[in-house]
């Protein structure tokens, strides 16, 4: 049985919990202090035997509604079954714990109900039959099961609770039925009769009695001074001399025979050598584990090590290919040398541009007002007065200078002119102002736009922020594409499954064909069989046609029906291939979906064309964004070339102003004199003044911007031939052709670092993984060297010692077998074995020796007294005519003679004292309890084998634990720890012996291993999952700890190990009244192969196991 679910409903402290998905084997559950682990201990006793228990003992108060179930599998096929116990009512307002102290209050009363329910019900469906609790649990009590079964600290440490008037007794009692009562009464017979015996008193002892009389006879017979007094006295110096010589020849005889059974020990003591060596060594191989830990840590070292030799040959392969990709990428060229300076002059791109269409507009400008000066020259009828004159800088783009006459020039036209310059000079200012502020304003907008998108670049530079968001409207188009053509798919797939069912439905062919055909086929089988084989007499000259009829009418038929047939089969093909290349194509989309899925971030709100939209609008804002930035430049130089003008235009108006006060001044007119009083004066002069002023204006700036342009075209020059490159076309196409050699440079720059990074990250994998395998070897080599293994097959010995423990068991049955076919052949000496054990100490040729030694004493004085005797005799039969004395010396020889028969009696009760205290110690040596026998076992066990055994007096019902040494304590005199692993090995063997009579409860453990060092604890970990391994697949074993450590030691045992959480305050719980779900967290300790554990904890595995057959934990769930 174990237990599968907890659910508390109220229980004292624990309210609305549940605790699921527990297992077989040992469950930890790890909580903090005041956290319900005493309780929930408590709340399973409950279950199980009532809440009568707690409402005695004061635990819990009978008025308060407790209710809870236990879900258990049962039996090897696992039924679950369902414990609910429910104590709730209106009667529990009287109830008080006196109710229950007389048993006055029982199951079923006052709204104490058990109920038992079957969740599978047999598959059989003859429904949920009735079940008994006494059916699930077995014979045991609530006693046994607090005692042995659910115990805490307070239970561990006391030795009352296992007294053998409960549930102990079965480790107090002999295996052979022996009363210890009955035994002791007759010991206690013996030890009396022999003290009456020896006793001093005459009245009490016969031996006393008979002495004294003895003593008033010879008292009398002294007094007669009778002459046979002397002969008397030497015959009875005569018959102790004798009896001396009996005694020994006996003794003779008894060491004649101790010759004997030396010789015979000494014979069996080999076969007794050999069967105690045989004995040890498999004791001493039994005594640890068969397999070692370091054997599992072994093969996972060398898969890993496997592994690792797999990934270094991997990563050398992929470091290999890095190399020659960055071997393949071309080296640094002068493009890529030059690119500053080619990065300098492609940023001047938009001034270049400009310079260009600004050189075009003035020369276009110029000669616009070239012409205009000469149409308005023509007009005024002074063509042959002005000579045309070709621009000095010899600049063939340059218009045709035109010359005024001196005498025309010293008119008012030149007044009216400076007039003209002042005025146009006063409007460019204004002009060069307006243009100053909106180029400023551009500028400053477009600088605003830049700033405020970059925050929600998230770091990113424009240029990437479009690659990005291009992806991303990409994907998201891909993606709708996908999800489009899965839907055409689905319907052309489902048009054709109907095309393919009804195809399939059309290969049988339609009875009226099959009718027709079959009547064509029989008709002309008819006629072709009446042709050929019907007499001349009847068909005559007919018989031919009507063999080819019939021959035509079959082979239509059957033609027919195959065409028939092979068409409907060739178009169901048909339909089947297209079918599965729809699915393919559609498995191909869906593929691609998922692939895009995973790319593409989930939203459920928006939908795909509507996020494509989106994604779509946000590239176009990024590249108009990317476009204000490109401009930036082109509107900085705008401002400059704004605020340069302005400046022009400023030095212009003063130019002009100054210029027309001299103009007045060299004419003789005022200063204060207004153009438009010398407007006046000629209405020719002034208009052709202004224009040969426009036309020399004009022309100087175009001069200018051709030098300025001439001078951008050298520098790209220049840089072209430092770039190995011959210029042959104009400057804007000069820095394009650069710009595209300069970006292929980049693109292989990025590739060649791209791989160059990638390369270093392979390398440095390449030599972890090189590390790893090294790592990997240490390790393999300090196994080795850990146990003196030259080769793996040594190490394999070692570490495995199943075939080993085999062969020493057979040795040691063979060793035992043949010690007791020769131990059979000897009848003395019945302490053999003690003998053969105290031969170090005493060797059994010494033994021999001091036998034969006593023999040849025994021999020498047996000589002498019967020399003696010899002459006592001679003395006697000279005194024997002496008749005086006969009556009295009778006397005297009855008393003797009853003395004699007395001390005989003695001797027999001294023996058979002796016989009986033997034969009780043999029995209880021999013939121990099997609780006490397992107990034993599993002591060794916890305690690393320093105590072997605990048995039981004989005298009295009192354990003693023996230790390695051979010494017997009582366990009271034991250390706290010491007598805790005792208490906890009996416990143990009291379970199992609890098992044989089909009680398999689970075990539960509240703090029970609190007392233990690292050490005890460890030893009482693995001790506690070694006994559940051994059980059935249904045993489980509840421990219940405070101590993260003695968790962390259970996890390394193989133990599961899950983490009890904090419960919920009463204000946060649910108002329904259902069981709530309280975390679970395993406890995990990592642990690296290459660590060299030092101890055999150390060496258990480090990752937690849900149960000790070795599955690990499974992932975090809740409790």
């Amino acid at each position: 049985m174990h237990i599968e679910r907890i659910e508390i409903e109220r229980c004292g402290a624990l309210a609305q919990l549940t605790i699921d998905s527990l297992g077989p084997g040992v469950q930890v559950l790890h909580g903090t202090n005041e956290i319900g682990k005493t309780s929930l201990l408590e709340f399973v006793r409950a279950i199980f035997f009532g809440f009568a228990g707690l409402f005695r003992r004061g635990v819990l108060d009978p008025q308060l509604p407790c209710a809870g179930r236990l879900w258990v599998r049962i039996g090897p096929d696992s039924q679950l079954f369902s414990i609910e116990r429910r104590h709730e009512g209106p009667q529990l307002a009287w109830l008080t714990r006196a109710s229950y102290e007389n048993d006055g209050v029982g199951l079923g009363d006052n709204g104490d109900v058990l109920t038992i329910s079957e969740m599978q019900p047999p598959a059989d469906g003859h429904g949920q039959r009735r079940v008994f609790l006494q059916d699930l649990i077995g014979g045991i009590d609530e006693k046994t099961f607090t005692n042995v079964m659910a115990f805490g600290l307070d239970e561990l440490h006391e030795l009352k609770t296992l007294e053998p008037e409960g549930c102990g007794s079965r480790l107090y009692e002999l295996a052979s039925g022996l009363d210890r009562s009955k035994v002791a009464r007759v010991l206690a017979h013996l030890r009396a009769a022999i003290g009456q015996i020896d006793s001093a008193d005459p009245s009490l002892s016969p031996i006393a009695s008979l002495q004294q009389q003895r003593q008033e006879v010879t008292q009398r017979l002294a007094a007669l001074q009778a002459p046979a007094l002397a002969a008397g006295r030497i015959v009875t110096a005569l018959v102790q001399l004798d009896g001396e010589i009996a005694a020994l020849q006996a003794a003779i005889a008894t060491a004649e025979q101790s010759e004997a059974v030396v010789h015979g020990v000494m014979q069996l003591e080999p076969l007794s050598i050999s069967r105690r060596d045989a004995a040890e060594r498999l004791a001493a191989l039994m005594s640890g584990p068969l397999v070692h830990e370091d054997l599992n840590a072994w093969k996972r070292a060398q898969r890993r090590r496997r592994r690792c030799n797999a990934l270094s040959r991997k990563r050398k392969r992929t470091r290999s290919r890095l190399a020659r990709e960055l071997a393949a990428v071309p080296v640094e060229s002068i493009i890529w040398k030059k690119r500053a300076a080619i990065t300098g002059l492609c940023d001047e791109i938009p001034r270049l541009e400009r310079l260009v269409s600004e050189v075009s507009r003035s020369q276009s400008q110029a000669h616009f007002a070239a012409r205009r000066f000469g149409e308005q020259v023509g007009s005024a009828g002074l063509a042959r007065l002005v000579p045309m004159d070709r621009a000095a800088d010899g600049d063939e783009n340059a218009p045709s200078a035109v010359l005024l006459p001196d005498g025309f020039a010293r008119s008012f036209g030149p007044l009216r002119a400076r007039a003209r310059e002042c005025a146009s000079a006063t409007h460019e200012v204004l002009a060069a102002r307006r243009l100053v502020a909106e180029a400023k304003s551009v500028l400053d907008d477009t600088h605003g736009l830049v700033k405020g998108a970059g925050p929600d670049l998230n770091g990113l530079t424009i240029s990437e922020a479009i690659e990005e968001a291009s992806s991303k409207a990409t994907s998201l188009r891909n993606r709708f594409a996908s999800g489009e053509q899965i839907v055409e798919l689905d319907r052309s797939l489902t048009k054709l499954e109907k095309d393919v069912l009804l195809h399939r439905d059309t290969q049988l062919i339609p009875i009226g064909w099959l009718i027709g055909l079959g009547f064509v086929f029989v008709i002309g089988a008819g006629m072709l069989l009446a042709g050929i084989f019907l007499p001349a007499t009847i068909t005559g000259s007919l018989a031919y046609c009507l063999a080819a009829l019939g021959l035509a009418g079959t082979g239509l038929a059957s033609v027919t029906t195959w065409s028939l047939d092979r068409a409907a089969a060739q178009r169901l093909d048909a339909t089947r291939r297209q079918c599965d290349m729809v699915r393919r194509q559609r498995d191909e989309a869906l593929t691609q979906c998922g692939s895009l899925d995973k790319r593409i971030p989930p939203d459920a709100t928006i939908s795909l064309e509507r996020r494509a939209l989106v994604a779509q609008a946000e590239v176009e804002r990024l590249e108009a964004l990317a476009t204000r930035e490109g401009s930036i430049h082109v509107l900085a130089d705008k401002v400059t070339v704004a605020e340069q003008s302005l400046d022009r235009a400023l030095t212009n108006r003063k130019a002009a102003r100054l210029r027309w006060r001299r103009a007045l001044q060299h004419r003789g007119l005022p200063d204060s004199l207004l153009p438009a009083d010398v407007r006046r004066i000629s209405s020719h002069r002034h208009t052709l003044l202004v224009l040969d002023d426009d036309r020399r204006r004009l022309s100087d700036e175009a001069r200018q911007k051709r030098e300025e342009l001439n001078s951008f075209s050298q520098r790209i020059d220049q840089l072209l031939v430092e770039c190995d490159l011959l210029p042959n076309a104009t400057p804007l196409d000069h820095l394009h052709q650069l710009r595209e050699r300069l970006d292929a440079e980049t693109l292989a720059t990025r590739r060649y670092l791209q791989i160059e990074k990638r390369l270093q990250r392979a390398r440095l994998r390449h030599r972890k993984a090189l590390r790893e395998v090294q790592r990997m070897d240490r390790t393999l080599q300090n196994f080795l060297l850990r146990w003196d293994a030259a080769t793996e097959k040594d190490f394999l010995a070692a570490v495995d010692r199943r075939q080993e423990s085999e062969q020493a068991r057979h040795a040691a049955e063979a060793a035992e077998a043949a010690w007791v076919v020769a131990r059979r052949k000897l009848a003395e000496p019945i302490d053999l074995e003690r003998w053969l054990a105290e031969s170090t100490l005493l060797p059994l040729a010494q033994r021999l020796a001091d036998a034969c030694a006593a023999t040849e004493s025994l021999r020498s004085e047996l000589s002498v007294v019967e020399t003696r005797a010899a002459a006592q005799r001679a003395r006697v039969a000279a005194g024997s005519r002496d008749r005086s004395t006969e009556g009295l010396q009778n006397e005297i020889a009855a008393i003797d003679q009853q003395l004699a028969m007395h001390s005989d009696r003695r001797c027999l009760l001294q023996r058979a004292q002796a016989l009986l205290v033997e034969t009780r110690a043999t029995l209880a040596r021999d013939h121990q309890p099997p609780a006490l026998r397992d107990a034993s076992h599993w002591l060794s066990r916890l305690t690393a084998g320093r105590y072997t055994h605990i048995t039981t007096t004989i005298d009295e019902a009192r354990l003693e634990v023996h230790a390695a040494d051979g010494e017997a304590w009582n366990p009271e005199r034991l250390s706290r720890g010491t007598r805790e692993q005792v208490f906890l090995a009996l416990r143990l063997a009291l379970v199992r012996d609890l098992q044989r009579h089909g009680i398999l409860l689970p075990v539960i453990m509240d703090d029970a291993l609190v007392n233990f060092d690292d050490d005890r604890a460890a030893a009482a970990a693995r001790v506690l999952c070694e006994f559940v391994a051994d059980q059935p697949a249904q045993r489980q074993m509840l421990v219940l700890t405070c101590h993260a450590h003695v968790a962390e030691i259970f996890g390394r045992a193989g133990a599961a190990v899950q983490l009890l959480g904090k419960t919920l305050p009463a204000s946060e719980r649910p108002a329904r009244r259902q069981p709530r779900r309280v975390a679970v967290q395993p406890v995990v300790e990592l642990q690296s192969l290459a660590a060299t554990p030092e101890t055999p904890e150390a060496q258990e595995p480090t990752l937690p196991r849900s149960k000790s057959r070795g599955r690990r934990t499974q992932p975090e769930r809740p409790l």
